[in-house]
Parts: structure tokens; sequence; C-alpha cells
């Protein structure tokens, strides 16, 4: 299944079929297609439509990394990119590639995630408007923004509230956000993005925990060259939230002070460097937070 905004292109019986992406459209699609395994790419939340309610009514669903599929489509000599391509390349990579099942998230966990990710788009507004006042010249023009930028402010608080609300009135949801900020440096809001975008969280390996965080280095070596160790993957919203947290942990967290510094000062390693490896030790901390609460006190 190819995702847009607008449109689900299935391939179904060797050839491609458009369905609108909306509650009907999912409903065609299921009467075309029947009780088979879905798989979709992950495409930015345009995919979660069509894929919970297709669990919810008890099909089998996976959804893929979009940067393996592309890299399958290249592998077999597919350059052309379109929306029937792309559908005909996810179905060959779920032909070869182990897929992981998903499950439907609970109600809570839906609306935690849908206000997180409104909060996150109404600071970026802020930012944006924020920065135009710094160049408005015209009374006008300030006081119109000054206006927008007042409703974004009401809005993010309202979001807060209702995440606070969600968080606090489910057990889980409450004992693992108290746990993850236990790690200095992580604040409320990072502990309802690590929920929202990583429920996962306290059931994982390092290593595992890493790699969904798109934090775990990679090798590129050949032969006799030793190349560099890169990131690469993961959730994307992730490692936004977590560079703020590591910018804050430098400053007000002694061990992750001291790690930064000794990383850059005595290892010489670029400060965007030194600055991943907190957001990986601070992602690792949590998850071990919530795992087992006794790791920081007993660390």
């Amino acid at each position: 299944m190819d995702v847009s905004k607008k449109y689900l292109d299935a391939f179904i019986d060797g050839r491609t079929v458009r369905f609108e992406n909306t509650v009907k459209g999912v409903s065609k699609l299921m009467q075309k297609a029947g009780d088979i395994h879905y798989v979709f790419e992950s495409t930015g939340g345009y995919e979660r439509l069509a894929a919970w309610q297709l669990l919810r009514k008890g099909r089998t669903v996976s959804i893929v990394n979009p940067g393996r599929v592309r890299e399958y489509a290249k592998s077999v000599g597919q350059i052309a990119k379109t929306d029937s391509i792309d559908a005909r390349m996810i179905t060959e990579f779920a032909g070869v590639a182990t897929l992981r099942k998903a499950e439907m998230p609970s109600k809570e966990c839906r609306e935690l995630s849908v206000l997180v990710e409104r909060r996150q788009s109404l600071v970026s507004m802020l930012n944006m408007e924020t920065n135009r006042l710094e160049t408005a010249g015209e009374d006008l023009s300030r006081q119109l923004i000054n206006k927008h930028i007042r409703w974004i402010e009401r809005q993010i608080k309202e979001a807060d509230d209702r995440i606070g609300k969600i968080i606090n009135g489910n057990e889980e949801m409450r004992t693992k956000a108290e746990r993850i900020q236990l790690v200095q440096g992580l604040g409320k809001g990072t502990a309802a993005t690590l929920l929202a975008h990583l429920p996962e969280l306290g059931t994982l390996s390092r290593r595992e925990v890493s790699a969904l965080g798109g934090l775990a280095p990679y090798n590129r070596d050949s032969g006799k060259f030793r190349g560099n160790r890169h990131i690469h993957g993961g959730r994307k919203r992730l490692r936004a939230c977590l560079y703020m947290a590591a910018m804050s942990a430098i400053r007000c967290n002694p061990e992750m002070k001291e790690f930064y510094r000794r990383l850059v000062e005595e290892n010489h390693r670029p400060k965007k460097v030194a600055l991943v490896a907190v957001m990986r030790k601070l992602l690792i901390a949590a998850n071990s937070a919530v795992k087992n609460p006794q790791f920081l006190v007993e660390n």
C-alpha cells in the first residue's frame, strides 16, 4: 500500500488499484482485497487512518520503513518512482522481509500521539511568528503577529493540559512518565513525546532503543578502509525531542555535562557527534528507568 494524503494505492492481484484515504475508501479496500496482510510505509501519519481502521476490523497490518523499501527498489534496478511503482515495490519488499505485525494502540495512546504532534506543530508556528516579529517594522504588522502569538500560546497551554490529563488518568502512563523524569534533563514534554512515539519504552534492549530512536552508530568499513560511524533511520520526531533534551542536559545534568566535555575536549570529537552521544545516553537511561527504576539509584 502506497499512502499519500488523499489516496491509497494498493497492489492487488498484479495491478495497482487506487482508493481514497478516507473511512469510506478503506471500507472499499477491504471489500476488494479481503482478509490479507496489509503493508504500509510509514508516511508521516497519513497511514494511520487506514491502518487503525484495518486493525479494528481484525486485519493483519504491518508498517515498514520507507527508506528500506526505497533501498530495495534500487537494489533490483527500479529507479523510477511513482505511486503505482511504489505500491508494487512495497509488495515485493514484504515478500522477502521479516515483517513486524502492528498492534492497535489504546485510545489514550492514540489521543496522546495526536496531541503531542499538534503541540510540536504549534511550537514551530510560535517560533516562526516570533522570528517574524523581530523584523516587523509596521505597528499594524506587529499588532497582528502579537495577536496570533497569544492565540498560539493559548493553544499550546490547552494541549499541555490535555496531555497532562491523559497521562495522569492512566496509571501505566503516569508511572512511565514519572520514571522518565527521574533522568535529569528529561522533563514533562520529553516524557510525553517518548510515551507517544516510543510506546515500547521499557521493553527494549540498549541496542533496540538506540536503533528505534535513530541514534545507533552504524559501521562503514570495506577492506582496509574504516569509515566514520553514522546514525541512520529511526523515528525522526524522537530525535528532534531528544536533541533539545540533550542541550538541556549538558547544562543541568552533571554526569551528562562531564560526558559531553570529555568527548569534546579529551577525545576531540566534533560537538555534534558528542551531542548525539548524549542523546543516545539519555534515551538508554530513560529506557532503563522505565524497565528498572532502581537503575538510576544504583548508578
